[in-house]
């Protein structure tokens, strides 16, 4: 949704303002602030990053504006407590305003032609996640009746889809058939299974307006598989549980801000150790009066797009791709660093490998797990030269068969991952490197 440039600076110097001056959180942030007077850009860069180990520090009242009580609007009902479905340490607990939330992502809407025209808020959606990350956890099959909401139909209850049965396909293709739904909204890696199914058994599904992309990141292996047995047009949105949605791709590809709910600071990598295009996405909240985020690091990368977007959207940040997650970083052997997806799209030209999984098990060392018909050795040979054009001559790297990939605790899969921790803050850019964050009993 297009928003009046001076509009937007105002909703970026108001957050900023009530953050600091009405919001616990950030009590001992107050000294970093170098007044209205640096403007409203230089105020920001000035902050600390908001990092989920110091969101857990807080309680989530902490992130409560002065005036409002959290107790008194979860007894009202205004308001609940949601949990995110990450690994231990980034689990949050967040205070929930569904108004905000239905509000951002209706304001995404507008930044992709086909959602604008087939999302009017009333329209029946099927979901296909991990009900770990949303639905009804099951480990057995719910009739349809017990996986409704509202316009929402959860078409999977089970949580290892490793696990699930052909007539569990099947059932979810019959649903879709039989529901109609306007809009897709899918875990990509879980929608991948369930065309490759489709594939198999010679089956096209129901054709929805939309396929909507989120809960984690969409290779594009997962993209061709969906491809080859949908029509509708495929978005990614990216978002997260605590800001909303941040990015949604137009119809020429591109990710763009969501300025009505949030804004987004770009913190570029330096070019002596990485690709200076690519750098971690700091979220800012914008208008959500029961929750205040200020330079939330989700843990995403992105990479800056180039030139003006031929969708003719210019309104802030714009991304020719998000990179994945900070956390899936892994380094040739002499130290360059390598994002999830330049690992994926390296990948995605190997003919034959219909899935993956790559661990980073040291300095040097790159274990792959992929997926794939046909001659497993050749297949091996060609995944191996993928990487080790990534990689260089001095990595080693071996190549395993797998029947599938399985997804993490978290019910996410991860694609790429490493033994080796990479701290993606001292990556960034010396001169925008946020200051360290005060300790939460700091009061500044």
């Amino acid at each position: 949704m297009a928003i009046p440039g001076d509009r937007f600076t105002a909703l970026c110097s108001e957050a900023l303002d009530l953050a600091l001056d009405r919001v616990e959180a950030y009590r001992s942030w107050r000294s970093f602030d170098p007044g209205p007077k640096a403007g409203v850009d230089a105020r920001y860069r000035a902050l600390p990053a908001l990092t989920k180990r110091l969101m857990n520090a807080h309680a989530p009242g902490a992130f409560v504006p002065r005036g409002r009580s959290m107790e008194q609007g979860l007894r009202d009902g205004e308001i609940e407590l949601v949990t995110t479905s990450g690994t231990t340490e980034d689990r949050i607990v967040n205070v929930w305003y569904q108004p905000w939330w239905d509000a951002s992502e209706r304001a995404s809407w507008s930044l992709n032609a086909h959602a604008a025209r087939v999302a009017t808020g009333d329209h029946r959606e099927a979901i296909l996640a991990s009900p770990l990350n949303v639905g009804f956890p099951s480990e057995v099959p719910l009739p349809a009746g017990r996986r409704r909401l509202g316009r929402f139909l959860f078409l999977n209850e089970l949580v290892d889809p490793l696990a699930w049965p052909d007539a569990h396909c099947q059932r979810m293709l019959d649903e879709l058939a039989e529901y109609r739904p306007a809009v897709l909204e899918a875990n990509p890696s879980l929608l991948s299974r369930l065309c490759r199914y489709a594939a198999r058994v010679g089956a096209r599904p129901f054709q929805p307006g939309l396929i909507t992309l989120t809960y984690e990141y969409p290779s594009l292996l997962h993209r061709r598989h969906i491809a080859a047995v949908f029509d509708a047009p495929v978005v990614s949105s990216y978002g997260s549980t605590e800001s909303g949605y941040v990015l949604m791709e137009c119809e020429r590809g591109r990710l763009h801000l969501n300025a009505a709910s949030c804004r987004v600071d770009f913190l570029p990598f330096a070019a002596d150790s990485a690709d200076p295009a690519v750098g971690k996405l700091l979220i800012t909240t914008l208008d959500n009066p029961w929750r205040s985020l200020v330079r939330f690091d989700a843990g995403d990368l992105g990479r800056m797009a180039e030139g003006p977007c031929p969708c003719g959207r210019s309104q802030g940040l714009a991304l020719s791709s998000v990179e994945g997650r900070a956390i899936n970083l892994t380094s040739t052997p002499e130290g360059r660093v390598v994002t999830q997806a330049e690992v994926d799209r390296r990948l995605a030209e190997v003919e034959g490998l219909e899935g993956y999984q790559l661990v980073q098990e040291d300095e040097r060392t790159y274990a792959l797990r992929a997926v794939g018909d046909g001659d497993a050795a050749a297949l091996a040979r060609r995944a191996e030269g993928a990487l080790r054009e990534l990689y260089g001559a001095a990595a080693r790297i071996s190549v395993s068969p797998a029947d599938g990939i399985g997804p993490e605790p978290s019910g996410k899969h991860r694609l790429v991952k490493a033994s080796l921790a990479i701290d993606s803050q001292a990556l960034v850019e010396p001169s925008l490197r946020p200051p360290s964050p005060p300790e939460a009993g700091d009061r500044g």
